[in-house]
Order: C-alpha cells, then structure tokens, then sequence
C-alpha cells in the first residue's frame, strides 16, 4: 500500500512508459520528479533561513551576499548530479529499446563534455593567478580629484564607490592615494557621514568621522585598507585646506571574495571528476548499444 502510494498507480502511468520499459521504469521517473522538487525547495529555503539570521542582506541598496551561502549551493548541486547519475543508470537498465538506451548514453556524454568544458574554465579563471590578476584589474577604478581649495565639500574633489557588488563576489580591498606636485590629506567616510549637511559645508569635520585615521596623507602615496568594512557607499574626500597638492589620484582596487575563490574553483574541480568518471562509465556502454541500435 505505502509503495502504491508513493510510487503512483500503475493504471495512471502513460502509454508511452508502459511501451518504453513499464511501471519499475515510471516508478523510477516519479521518483525522481519528487527528490528533485523536495531538493528544489531545501536549495531555496535553507539561503533565505541564512540571510535572515545573518540580517545583511538589503533591497535597498540591493544586497545578496551569496558567499553566506554559496557552499551550500554547490554541495547540493554536486549531490544532485550524482543522484541523476544513478537514475539514469536506472532508467537505461529498465528501457526495452536499444535505441532508447544509447541516445540516453551519447546526450549525457556530450552534455558531461560541455560541463566539464565550462567547469575547466571556470578554474583557470579564478585559479590562475595571472587571469584572475587581470580580472580584477579590469574591475578596479582610477580618478583624479582636484584641489580647488574650497572650504565646503565638493564634487570634484570626492569619488563614491561601494565597498563590494551587489552579490558580495567582488570587493574593495585597498584605495590608493598618490598626490602630483605636493601633499595630500585624503578622508574615508560613509555615505550617511558624507550627507550630513554640517560635513558638506565644512570639509575639515570629516577628519572627525573619518575611518583611515592612520592611514590619511599621501605624500606621495598612501594605501588605505577598506577589508572589514559593512556593505554600502563611501567616500573618498580630500581635505582642500590642508592638502598642497593641485590634484590627487585614488586608485580603487577590486579582488574577488576569499570564500568564493576558494569555494567556486574547488567544486568545479569535483564537477570536472564526477563529470569525467561519468563519461568513462558510459563511452563503453553507448559503443554496445550502438551496434544495437536502429540508428547511430
């Protein structure tokens, strides 16, 4: 009775399964329409649980940092293709049709070679050091801020920049100040220290919230570390009462999340050899049933 009624009625089983391999082989493909849908679900509840506990993430400005959750993502992902690995194991075993049995074998050899070219990419990406240097050098930004002296907070003497991407893969890790022809005092602040209108009317009380306090004069460079910070805009402001030079250049540096660097790379790496093994269990298996088969 309790297999009945997982498994589904035999008498509601479609025409198609009781000619291609019978009721074991619709058992099977219902079976695994119901692991699949419960996996779904665990695969979607389990990050939203994650952000809520963590409470970083934001609509406004968007947030979604997947790294919280993005080794979750990939076991379960890694779990599945193992499990569709057996089914389809299963399924070859239970179809009548050579046929049937070797377009099922050559469609998931020639869909394992795509994933194991993707997967191969995505490791050389993110693992050779000097692709994933440039990368993150396309990423970063330069400009030039102008002293003009000015007492009041000024457009073009401050950038804005987000500490990181929406999605938390990319981050600023370092700002780099360096100042042609003299000096430069340059402050760090946040975007709700940087609106204040006691601030934009008077530059020298960012000194006060600002948070490189060590880490404020170039003369000519100074590098200002920005790891550690919370998601959101900032500023990078030179004081124009107190810095001589007539333009400052902030470099800012971009590199990818520690926890995606290691955790993205590694799995593909699993997907590679999951994927491969497959292959080589299938290749002998679709040259048998290819001799078999009305058509090749």
């Amino acid at each position: 009775m309790g297999n009945r009624a997982f498994f589904g009625d035999r008498d509601m089983l479609s025409g198609r399964d009781e000619l291609a391999g019978g009721a074991r082989l619709a058992q099977v493909r219902l079976v695994k329409r119901r692991l699949y849908l419960v996996q779904l679900a665990i695969v979607i509840i389990v990050p939203i649980i994650v952000i809520l506990l963590e409470g970083r993430a934001s609509l406004v400005p968007f947030y979604l940092p997947i790294n919280s959750f993005i080794y979750f993502i990939l076991l379960m992902a890694l779990i599945i293709v193992v499990e569709s690995f057996v089914f389809k194991i299963l399924e070859m075993r239970l179809l009548r049709s050579s046929s049937a049995k070797y377009y099922i074998a050559k469609t998931s050899i020639r869909n394992g070679i795509v994933i194991i070219v993707v997967c191969a990419a995505v490791i050389f990406l993110l693992w050779a050091p000097f692709v994933s240097q440039s990368l993150e050098n396309a990423f970063s930004t330069s400009a030039t801020l102008v002293n003009n002296g000015a007492v009041h907070v000024s457009d073009s003497s401050s950038l804005q920049f987000y500490d990181r991407d929406s999605l938390g893969i990319l981050s600023v890790d370092q700002l780099t100040i360096t100042a042609s022809g003299g000096d430069a005092v340059v402050y760090v602040v946040s975007d709700a220290v940087y609106s204040n209108p006691n601030v934009q009317s008077n530059v020298s009380l960012l000194a006060t919230y600002r948070i490189n306090v060590a880490q404020d004069h170039a003369n000519p460079t100074v590098q200002i570390d920005m790891s550690g910070l919370p998601y959101g805009k900032y500023h990078a402001v030179v004081d124009t009462q107190l810095s001589s030079a007539p333009e400052v250049q902030v470099t800012v540096h971009t590199s990818y999340s520690p926890t995606f660097l290691s955790y993205v790379p590694f799995f593909a790496l699993l997907f590679v050899i999951a994927y491969a093994g497959w292959i080589v269990y299938l290749t002998p298996m679709m040259r048998k049933y290819s001799r078999q088969a009305i058509y090749s």
